[in-house]
């Protein structure tokens, strides 16, 4: 990390201390203490791949409690949580993800940000499979071509990650590619000083909540992931819709509270975005299901 990144760090946790400042304590199941953990480097792979350095977060009371912790960026936190969030909604196979709140005597220079998310460390059987063998092994195989449709609903540029667990399941993992949200711009969100050129927290503040929501869900990328699933198997076509179904049956209150929750870490102007752009693109995914039925 550089000094320049710790600075910002720095900047943004004082400006989220003041932000929280009036808000009760957070209480939830999401949200976990990194003095409750142990950290060692994790590399599956044998690279960092795009999310930067992971780590395994062992519970120190069940060390059979374990998470994948992505940490290097400010994008992959909020994006994957909010992904998993809105998949276990629609009940999808994703692993629970946590957020790491940096304990108050928490001194392990482990962490490149303060945004700290863990995926729960799933048993895998086949790191990379292929449709073939999800359809012949995976008792949820009809689910690929649900995350397919995730995959378009969501904005997603990256590769679709779908490992096939012990426990006959294959699992959608690493969504940090999702929504319109850069890495740029939750790198700046937070900082409320002036750094010579103006406040970014002001300036992304109003460019965000100004954002144009008409084109969220571009059709026709959605059609060009649709045909992609056809030419693998021509049954997928209600598997793949059915997301754009379920999201719209998600409830106003579910989103208000799992963005409440990643306002105790990100800039409340970020859960003010993230709930419009829920919003427009529920009603998006309503208007191309009537196209398609």
């Amino acid at each position: 990390m550089t000094e320049f990144d710790k600075l910002l760090m720095e900047l943004r946790l004082e400006s989220k201390r003041l932000e929280n400042r009036g808000k009760p304590p957070v209480i939830s199941p999401d949200v976990a203490q990194t003095a409750e953990f142990t950290f060692s480097n994790f590399s599956p792979l044998g690279h960092a791949g795009d999310s930067g350095s992971l780590l395994l977060a062992r519970y120190k009371r069940d060390p059979q409690k374990r998470y994948v912790v992505k940490h290097a960026y400010t994008d992959c936190a909020c994006n994957e949580y909010v992904y998993t969030k809105l998949a276990q909604a629609m009940a999808y196979t994703m692993p629970e993800a946590v957020l790491f709140r940096l304990s108050p005597a928490e001194k392990r220079g482990c962490f490149k940000t303060e945004y700290i998310i863990g995926i729960r460390y799933l048993d895998v059987e086949i790191e990379s499979p292929s449709y073939a063998q999800i359809r012949k092994m995976a008792v949820n195989w009809r689910e690929y071509f649900s995350f397919r449709g995730m995959y378009a609903i969501f904005g997603e540029e990256d590769g679709l990650e779908t490992p096939l667990a012990k426990d006959g399941r294959i699992y959608r993992i690493d969504t940090t590619d999702a929504f319109p949200l850069n890495n740029y711009q939750l790198d700046m969100a937070g900082i409320t000083r002036d750094l010579g050129a103006g406040n970014p927290h002001d300036f992304l503040k109003k460019q965000l909540l100004s954002s144009d929501f008409s084109n969220v869900l571009p059709k026709s990328r959605c059609d060009s992931i649709l045909k992609a699933c056809l030419e693998k198997d021509e049954s997928c076509v209600s598997y793949y819709l059915e997301p754009f179904s379920r999201i719209q049956e998600i409830r106003n209150d579910y989103i208000d509270d799992f963005l409440n929750t990643l306002c105790y870490f990100y800039p409340d102007m970020i859960g003010e975005y993230l709930k419009r752009y829920i919003s427009a693109l529920k009603a998006q995914c309503a208007d191309y299901l009537k196209e398609k039925r």
